[in-house]
């Protein structure tokens, strides 16, 4: 029971909340500024825009000096070569994160969800873009959320920075928890070295032969194929990384009209190519020429908004998934904004796939 006193100061507290305002015949309440300041203070930091991470400058400078005593390329850790290159060959999938303005809240409710549902799409890593103070942001929070995954399956996903063009970005990204960086051709050399040093493996992006040869002579160990939307000079490109070199592709997230185009396109009803998104077909010609894995460039950028987010997720569904490139259908896409998978055919996946038994003798359950 409420004891009548209770009653009265919680009305007390309810009027205090709020203030008339005019509006028409009746007033309506709105809340008053010192309510709101009482509710801003009880609101987590990161709800406000707000970072609740912050970089350690000193352990940034100590990084730092590592990476300046260091003398030629290093010995590099393989926990990312281990997770984008599996022993069996099948196709690792890795998203980037880019949030280019100010989209969304830093750490949001919806924020976390994203890189929940990323790690149990079996994404082999995240890569987040940190060019902008809000990008390391970004890091910081994905890095917080994927820890909480420790001990489970799939367990975190290691993280990469993208967007490093100097040794200070790369040692505030490793302050803040990364495990690797994503940098140009052209930074290669200068970088590997001091990266080796702070812990941090290093994705080469390399876009000709030549580049390559040059990341490959400064000891880069990770590289990854980028030429646009040119699928077919990726594949030609294949061939020149060395075995024992992590060989990834880059796909462009926001070619082919990105997740605005994609989720506009109706449900198709038959199995021609055109049914089929066709970033998916870029994604399954890199698979065919034996990259590793795929990098998605810039697979979300507002992770607040449910086409993005979706269309990140099932991007890494469909790539991973083991499809044959006769049966389109099987990636609609139709697919994004609903259950995520196209249903199974009659008689199980096997009962289309050339050379495959049927799962029953006539083909059809039952």
């Amino acid at each position: 029971m409420i004891r009548p006193a209770a009653v009265l100061l919680s009305c007390a507290g309810l009027a205090s909340a709020f203030t008339p305002v005019p509006s028409g015949p009746a007033a309506t309440l709105r809340p008053s500024p010192s309510a709101l300041s009482r509710d801003n203070a009880r609101r987590p930091a990161c709800l406000l825009g707000v970072s609740m991470m912050a970089v350690d400058e000193a352990k940034v400078k100590t990084l730092l000096g590592k990476a300046e005593a260091a003398e030629g390329p290093g010995t590099a850790p393989k926990k990312i070569a281990k997770a984008m290159k599996k022993p069996t060959g099948a196709l690792t999938v890795s998203i980037e994160y880019k949030n280019g303005g100010d989209e969304g809240k830093q750490g949001s409710i919806d924020f976390e969800t994203f890189s929940t549902h990323i790690r149990k799409e079996k994404s082999a890593c995240v890569l987040a873009d940190i060019s902008s103070e809000r990008g390391l942001a970004d890091l910081e929070s994905f890095i917080k959320e994927q820890a909480s995954g420790k001990g489970n399956f799939p367990g975190p996903c290691p993280l990469i920075a993208s967007g490093v063009s100097s040794l200070e970005a790369a040692a505030k990204a490793k302050a803040a928890g990364a495990e690797g960086v994503y940098v140009a051709a052209a930074s290669a050399e200068e970088m590997l070295g001091g990266c080796h040093a702070m812990g941090l493996e290093v994705v080469v992006e390399v876009g000709s032969e030549a580049d390559i040869d040059a990341a490959i002579g400064a000891g880069a160990k990770i590289l990854c194929v980028s030429i646009g939307e040119d699928t077919g000079a990726q594949v030609a490109l294949r061939d020149k990384i060395p075995k024992d070199v992590v060989a990834l592709a880059a796909l462009q997230g926001r070619a082919f009209g990105g997740p605005e185009t994609l989720f506009k396109k109706e449900e198709a009803e038959t199995a021609e190519d055109e049914d089929v998104a066709e970033i998916l077909q870029a994604g399954f010609s890199l698979r065919d020429a034996k990259f590793n894995g795929i990098i998605v460039k810039e697979a979300c950028v507002n992770a607040d908004d449910k086409e993005e987010s979706t269309y990140a997720r099932w991007l890494v569904g469909q790539l991973i998934t083991k499809r044959s490139a006769n049966y389109n259908h099987l990636a609609k896409v139709s697919s994004p904004m609903g259950t995520g998978r196209p249903p199974t055919p009659l008689g199980g996946i096997t009962t289309i796939l050339d050379g495959s038994r049927p799962s029953h003798q006539s083909g059809l359950p039952g």
